[in-house]
């Protein structure tokens, strides 16, 4: 199972790339996706501090141990 650290760092990454592809695709629907993306994740791209209260819920679902 992936750490919560690594689970993290790929979102952001995936945040930043994706806000880029859309920027670069240009049309006027692909940057207010951009923007969207972007309002969702702004504590994380742009933080106003370093202290973060981050809330990870395990996996409960069929073939978890709560199964």
């Amino acid at each position: 199972m992936e750490s919560l650290d690594k689970t993290l760092c790929d979102v952001h990454e995936w945040a930043i790339h994706r806000m880029n592809v859309l920027c670069a695709l240009g049309t006027i629907e692909d940057i207010e996706e951009a923007e969207s993306i972007r309002q969702e994740f702004k504590e994380w791209l742009i933080p106003e501090s370093e202290d973060h209260d981050i809330f990870s819920l395990e996996y409960i679902g069929e073939g978890s141990e709560y199964d």
